[in-house]
């Protein structure tokens, strides 16, 4: 029941035009480094919960009961054009994964993309993503497949990025080869995207046509400013990123390797054209820039799109006027890389 009330009470708000919040809302703007965030954003993010995780000990309940409730109160928009699904279930050594494949009325590229749903590598899934993955299959004009990878503590490093493999080859297979296909995620899935790429690069195989970083995680050092600037109040937290970090490293041996500290990108390595997406109040926004520096400096063709008003996690809240506006703008700019 709360749940129904909160749907509809988020409804409305997102009715409301900001201009008639501001009339008898007084909130002060949030003003940083030269950046304002989205007035309405402000609000969404006042108005919604602390998070639920819990940072000592980590239970598959507690996982379900998040995802159930960001898919029972969604804050995406719902796709405008059907968007057909089919369920695929790709064998692993000891399990199956569930990769859903998204094809929309209208696709004018051979290519596909291979999806990463975000959270962390601890919560989210396939669900929890579904409406965004839509929108973008629909705005695309590509078949995308997105991927229920294994997720931490119970999977470590690199079990994500196994399954991520396992998927390319299955993808092969299925007469995609891997220059037809563009790997894209979001937080987590952004990081396990790069790391996808690094591994393929780092054993000289065939690289993806491009890769879409959404603010990716980068940096499990998570001491940059915006970390500190941006650590508290605006949905992730540094507490909770440095939890993150923590259920997914299996070793300190694991920060050493460039498939999971992407900051460790040595000189030389290959890597194919790459967007990378931040948004000025993430504590992310500082090592997603600096990763495309790095691809930068290493003559990686690089695009980086910001975001001055817009926060970590804002493509899969599209209900707020300004995330669905900064959402659909870097979709052009994929489109044209795709």
């Amino acid at each position: 029941m709360y749940i129904n009330y909160q749907r509809i009470f988020l409804n409305i708000f997102f009715l409301i035009p900001a201009w008639v919040l501001r009339i008898f809302i007084w909130k002060k703007d949030n003003y940083i480094r030269g950046q304002v965030l989205d007035f309405k954003s402000s609000l969404f993010i006042a108005l919604t919960p602390a998070s639920l995780l819990a940072k000592t000990e980590f239970a598959d309940d507690l996982r379900k009961a998040i995802n159930d409730a960001r898919i029972a109160t969604p804050v995406s928009l719902k796709p405008k054009k059907p968007v057909t699904t089919k369920d695929h279930l790709i064998d692993t050594d000891d399990s199956t994964m569930l990769c859903r494949e998204y094809s929309p009325l209208k696709v004018s590229s051979d290519k596909v993309i291979l999806y990463f749903h975000g959270g962390g590598y601890v919560i989210g899934d396939v669900m929890t993503h579904d409406r965004w993955v839509s929108n973008m299959a629909n705005s695309l004009e590509v078949k995308i497949f997105s991927l229920n990878y294994r997720l931490a503590p119970e999977n470590k490093f690199p079990n994500a990025l196994n399954d991520s493999c396992i998927t390319l080859d299955w993808l092969n297979q299925k007469g995609y080869a891997n220059e037809m296909i563009s790997l894209c995620g979001d937080s987590a899935g952004a990081h396990l995207a790069a790391a996808t790429s690094n591994h393929l690069a780092l054993n000289n195989m065939r690289l993806p046509s491009s890769q879409c970083l959404i603010y990716p995680m980068v940096d499990p050092a998570c001491n940059s400013e915006s970390h500190n600037l941006f650590g508290d109040g605006y949905f992730l937290t540094n507490d909770t990123m440095i939890w993150f970090w923590d259920q997914l490293r299996s070793s300190d041996i694991d920060d050493d390797d460039i498939r999971f500290n992407l900051s460790k990108f040595p000189k030389d390595l290959e890597n194919p054209k790459t967007l990378i997406i931040t948004a000025g109040f993430d504590p992310l926004s500082d090592e997603g820039e600096d990763y495309a520096a790095i691809l930068n400096d290493n003559g990686i063709s690089v695009e980086h799109i910001h975001y001055p008003n817009m926060f970590h996690g804002f493509v899969t809240m599209t209900k707020l006027k300004a995330a669905k506006y900064a959402a659909n703008n870097f979709l052009e700019d994929y489109k044209k890389i795709l």
